[in-house]
Order: structure tokens, then C-alpha cells, then sequence
């Protein structure tokens, strides 16, 4: 197999580095360049590419885990089949395996194996609702992540209840420390083999040592089906007696006499964690029954010896011995014979029942499957419409190729051949999903831009000059606020670069007269607004301040505002100080905070914000103004402020633009 690293699969999955070999695939870290995220791809290698049996593994596996949602098993993102290396791209766990785990930690705690158990049962109920049995499960293919997930894995060998197959070959029988004694044997398995998986789990978790070993694999198994397991508490005294009873019950040998699902376990774990002093005498007591040992001649009871009289037994010595030694040959074989016999009767009469009811050899019709995509679902599901056909919802989901009620994938595939009676999964959709445009004006594009993404809407951007919105802030969208469209839908952003208003300097009018420097600026085309300020003698009626000052460049007819002294008070108007209150943005080091007011900047202080729980800002004016706090030049939030009553409120926030 080449070496791919670096390489772009589907030029799209970027392939950065080699994290595992399993048995028949090789697993890399991929970064996916077009949904952004990391990814793992499992890729089978060259030696089973061309394998059919191992490439109907490969695709039983997408085909298990395709079907499948929980939180606790590995999700699958994508599936390649049509290359000469197959590969599916699947959730990127980063952790170690329950295995690695095991060997770092042993023994485990009980609580924490009991909650591990738990996850991994939660994740296998999952699977058996939508008919499908793992069949190997084991430590090595369930993940533990750095913050304490469990993640299933591996569905290799899974098998689907609805599969004809009662075999198991040589290759898919599992890992003969985890498998059941029905695995084992290779005969039919269901649910409950996997519970015993789980228990075996369980057993080395608490114990740090696996319940059965030996030199082959064929010893492991036969001990599986032969042998009870080693005491657990006898090789960790502190497991408790009721976390013991479950692991142990997980694991009779008769899947009769384990737990029939996993909500049964896992309630059992559940009640347990509650109470660690909670016990399950009676499953003690299954536990404790002895296994049939392979060769033992069960049944054979000793003849009871009683006495005989000299002369007797003289003359019955060669006889007698004769006698004994055929007692000894005729009696287990007689009782062999009778047992035997018993067997095959009962055998004939069963297997004569079942042809009786199942009638095995009847033929059943054989029907193509329709074309279910595209078809509502509902009028498809209606009795008759599709008669033969059994059709079974799996979910349903936003498509934006579908209309709602529609369905947009069914399984098996249309023109598919199958027995009359089969079941047809479907999938349906919800239609588009709508997503409304917030109101976004005046806003800072960055902070809009990331908005829109995490809407799940896309957006391109046009500039546009704007009297009213400064430069670098949103003008408007299309489709406009309040607009509602489906995901995925591209949103245009229009940006401000200013007005487009020819600029001209701002005169220097400080000093001057009132008169001469309104006539002054009016001449220029500017709009003049004069306000008072109390002064000495000596500055009344001369203009100590303009807003823009002098040389800015603004736009013709742009509004300037002189403070022009006076000692008459009743050219003053009343002026009152509200004061700002925020947090600060979650940044390290020092900042600049300063505040605009009417276009002037009335407060500047540098502060270190992860040391100042408030900022507060004292501004002093009246009527109602528009004040812009800064943080290194950049608008952190806009409020409005009613100097009359002495209130404000924010207009304006992009806090969350800020900080690491």
C-alpha cells in the first residue's frame, strides 16, 4: 500500500497522519476541508481490497453504523467504496483504548468500571433496537476519550437480525477472550452475546486479568463453553458482592439464564451505583451452578455394596468377579443406550414440528423492489400501496432536495430482488430547513460573518458607501431582516466605506467669534449646531471647542458642533452625568478603553481586563446621544443615553468578537 500521507482524498479529505493498523485496514487522523473538521479514515488495505469476503465486511460495517445515532458510538461520516483502496470517514475520537485503559489503570474501581459498563451497554441497546448484534465486542474497540467519553466502535462483523446467515466463519467469530459460549460453538447468536461480551468486559475490568487465557486460541474457547470462570473476589477482594453477582450473571454459560437485554443490565448497574451494598442472591445462586465438564460420565452411581455369606462367596468367586466387571461394562452403556435414544426421538419429533409450522421447504415468491424516492411517505406506508413490501421509517431529517413527507433514501435499493414480505427501511424528509435573518445593521462585519455561520448560512459581501453607518459596519442584507430562508442559503452583507460625499478639510475655527465662525463653516457647506458653556470674561462668546476638529477630513455638509463660552447662564442648558457601566472582554495583558460621544472622545483608560470586574464611564451631556466604547479602537458596544432621565441602554453589542 503506497504511502498516502499528504495526500487528498475525493480532494477533499487531507490525510495528515498514520494513528493505527488494525486486522484488515489501516487508520488515519484526515483533516476534512470541506465541513472543517477532523476526521478519521479507515481504508482497507491492498492485500484485502480485492477480497470479496473481507470488502462485504468493510461494507457491513458502514452499513451497521450508518444505521445508527448515539452519542456512544462512532459516528460515520462518509463511505468510498468505488476506488481500489475502500475507506469510510468516520468521527475523529481522540483517547485511548478501553483496553490501554485497563493496563494503566487496574484494577479498576468499581463504580467507575460499572459506569463504563453502563456506556458501553447504552451504546450496544442502541444497536440491538435496530437489529443488529456486534459480535465483537471487546476493550480494544471501544475508545475512551480524554474527557471521560466511551465511544463504540468496529462493527466489522456485526450481524443484522434480519440476515439469513446462522454462521459464523472463521475469521468473523471474534476475539475468543470476549466471545460467547455459543460463539464459540458456532452456532446462532442474538443480543445476549454480546451481553456476555460486555460481562467478560466487566470481569477484567474490576479484576485487571481476563477471566479465561491459555496457550492457543482454541484452548480460550473451549474454556468459555466448559469451564466457569476464577472467582472474581478472589483475585480482587474489594470488588463488591452485588457488582460481582451482575458481572457474573452477564456471563452464564446458558443464554437462557443471562440478562435478555440491555436495559436489564443496565438497570441492575444502575440500582447498584445508588447502593454499592445492593446484593442479587439469585443470581448467586445461577452462578454457582457447575458446568457439564467435556468427558465426565455424569449419571453413573455407585452400586451399593452389601455382604455375603463365606461359602457363597466361595463359590461364587470367579462368577462373581465375572459379574462385577460386566455390571461395570453394561450398566453405563445400557443407560448411554437409553439416553440416546431418548435424545434422537425427542430430536425427530421437534424437527417434524417445526417442518409442521415453518413449512421450510414452501416456496416464497421472489418480488423486485419498487422505487420508494422521491414517493410521499405516507400514501407509500397506506395499506395496498405496495403490496408485498413492508416499509419501515428509520428518520426523519431536513433535506433540501425533498419536499417534506417525501422520501429521499430507502434501503435495499430499488430493483432490488428480495422474498415477498421483506421490510423496505426509509428515510423521509422534513424539507428545508428555514432559518430567519437577524437584524444586523450597524453591526461590525466580523461579528456578522460568524453569526451567519453558525446559523448554518453561507455569505459573500458587497461594499456600499452609507451617510449613516460607519465605515466597516453592515449597511443591510438581502434577503433582509425578519426573511426566512433554508440553510445553506448565501447571505449578501453589505459594508460600509463611508459616505461618497466629496470630502473637504474642517476650517480652524477655535478662537473665533460665534459669528464669523458659524458664517465661516456655513459658507463651506457644513451644518452648524452651537452649544453654550459657562467661562471667564475673557472667552465669552468665543468658540473653545469644535467637533470635528480641525484638519479632518469630513463630507460637504457634514455636522459640526461648536462649544462657544458665555457668562450668561441662561445660554447654558442643563447638562447632567450619566455614568456606563460593563464587564470587560476576556483578554489578556492591557487595553485601551475609550468612549465616543457624538463623535468626540470623551473617556480613555488603559486597563488589564482579566484584573477589572467593571468598566465604568462617567459622561456628562444632555438630550439623547450616541456613545461607542472602544477597546483598542475597535467598537465593543454602542448604547444609547437619555441625559434627561438618566437612563441607557445598549444598541449595539460585539462582545463576543472579543477575547481569546
Amino acid at each position: 500500500m503506497e504511502n498516502i500521507l499528504g495526500t487528498k482524498l475525493a480532494d477533499r479529505y487531507l490525510i495528515e497522519e498514520l494513528v493505527g493498523v488494525g486486522g484488515m485496514c489501516n487508520v488515519y487522523r484526515a483533516f476534512d476541508a470541506e465541513a472543517l473538521r477532523t476526521v478519521a479514515v479507515k481504508m482497507l488495505r491492498d492485500e484485502y481490497a480485492a477480497d470479496e469476503e473481507y470488502l462485504r465486511r468493510f461494507r457491513n460495517e458502514s452499513r451497521a453504523i450508518n444505521a445508527l445515532s448515539h452519542p456512544n458510538i462512532v459516528k460515520i461520516y462518509d463511505v468510498v467504496l468505488d476506488v481500489p483502496n475502500p475507506y469510510l470517514v468516520m468521527e475523529y475520537v481522540s483517547g485511548i483504548t478501553l483496553k490501554e485503559y485497563i493496563e494503566q489503570k487496574k484494577p479498576i474501581p468499581g463504580k467507575t468500571a460499572a459506569n463504563i459498563a453502563g456506556l458501553v451497554l447504552t451504546a450496544l441497546q442502541c444497536a440491538h433496537e435496530n437489529g443488529i448484534v456486534h459480535r465483537d465486542v471487546k476493550p480494544q474497540n471501544i475508545m475512551v476519550t480524554e474527557k471521560g467519553e466511551v465511544k463504540v466502535m468496529d462493527f466489522g462483523i456485526a450481524r443484522f437480525a434480519m440476515s439469513q446467515s446462522r454462521t459464523i466463519d472463521g475469521n468473523a467469530i471474534g476475539s475468543v477472550h470476549y466471545i460467547s459460549p455459543e460463539q464459540a460453538l458456532g452456532g446462532a447468536v442474538d443480543q445476549r452475546t454480546d451481553i456476555y461480551s460486555v460481562g467478560v468486559i466487566l470481569f477484567e475490568m474490576l479484576s485487571g486479568k481476563l477471566p479465561f487465557d491459555g496457550e492457543s486460541p482454541i484452548s480460550v474457547a473451549l474454556q468459555q463453553v466448559e469451564q466457569n470462570p476464577k472467582a472474581l473476589r478472589s483475585l480482587n477482594p474489594n470488588v463488591p458482592v452485588g457488582l460481582e453477582q451482575i458481572t457474573l450473571h452477564a456471563m452464564a454459560k446458558d443464554p437462557d439464564s443471562r440478562y435478555q437485554n440491555c436495559g436489564e443490565m443496565i438497570a441492575d448497574l444502575r440500582k447498584w451505583l445508588a447502593d454499592p451494598k445492593t446484593t442479587f442472591p439469585a443470581y448467586a445462586a445461577k452462578a454457582a451452578k457447575p458446568v457439564k465438564k467435556a468427558g465426565e460420565n455424569h449419571g453413573i452411581v455407585p452400586k451399593k455394596q452389601g455382604t455375603m455369606a463365606p461359602q457363597k462367596a466361595a463359590k461364587s468367586g470367579k462368577s462373581s468377579g465375572k459379574k462385577k466387571l460386566r455390571d461395570r461394562l453394561t450398566t453405563p452403556l445400557s443407560k448411554l443406550f437409553a439416553v440416546t435414544c431418548g435424545v434422537v426421538v425427542a430430536s425427530l419429533l421437534f424437527v417434524l414440528v417445526m417442518f409442521q409450522v415453518y413449512q421450510p421447504f414452501k416456496s416464497v415468491e421472489d418480488i423486485t423492489l419498487p422505487n420508494l424516492v422521491g414517493v410521499d411517505y405516507t400514501a407509500a406506508s397506506a395499506n395496498g400501496a405496495y403490496p408485498g413490501v413492508k416499509i419501515k421509517l428509520e428518520s426523519e431529517d431536513y433535506n433540501a432536495e425533498y419536499e417534506a413527507g417525501q422520501i429521499y433514501r430507502q434501503s435495499p435499493n430499488a430493483g432490488t430482488s428480495v422474498k415477498k414480505g421483506s421490510t423496505v427501511q426509509v428515510w423521509v424528509s422534513a424539507g428545508n430547513k428555514m432559518v430567519t435573518i437577524p437584524t444586523f445593521t450597524n453591526q461590525e462585519a466580523t461579528a456578522v460573518y460568524a453569526k451567519l455561520v453558525s446559523l448554518g448560512l453561507k455569505y459573500s459581501t458587497t461594499e456600499i458607501a452609507s451617510d449613516t453607518i460607519t465605515e466597516g459596519s453592515v449597511v443591510r442584507t438581502s434577503p433582509e431582516a425578519g426573511q426566512s430562508v433554508a440553510a445553506g442559503s448565501t447571505v449578501v452583507v453589505y459594508i460600509s466605506v463611508g459616505s461618497d460625499k466629496e470630502k473637504v478639510q474642517v476650517p480652524e475655527v477655535l478662537g473665533y467669534p460665534e459669528e464669523s465662525a458659524v458664517q465661516l463653516l456655513r459658507d463651506a457647506q457644513f451644518d452648524v449646531t452651537v452649544t453654550y458653556q459657562l467661562t471667564d470674561y475673557q472667552y465669552d462668546g468665543l468658540v473653545m471647542s469644535q467637533t470635528p476638529a480641525s484638519p479632518s477630513m469630513v463630507p460637504i455638509g457634514s455636522k459640526i458642533t461648536l462649544v462657544v463660552g458665555t457668562v450668561d447662564d441662561a445660554n447654558v442648558e442643563g447638562e447632567t452625568t450619566v455614568t456606563l457601566q460593563t464587564t470587560p472582554p476576556d483578554m489578556p495583558g492591557t487595553v485601551n478603553v475609550t468612549a465616543v460621544l457624538n463623535g468626540t472622545t470623551v473617556y480613555s483608560e488603559m486597563i488589564e481586563p482579566r484584573n477589572t470586574r467593571l468598566i465604568s464611564i462617567a459622561l456628562k451631556g444632555s438630550g439623547t446621544c450616541m456613545v461607542d466604547v472602544l477597546i483598542d479602537g475597535v467598537v465593543y458596544k454602542s448604547a444609547s443615553v437619555d441625559f434627561e432621565t438618566g437612563q441607557y441602554y445598549w444598541t449595539a453589542d460585539y462582545s463576543s468578537a472579543f477575547g481569546e
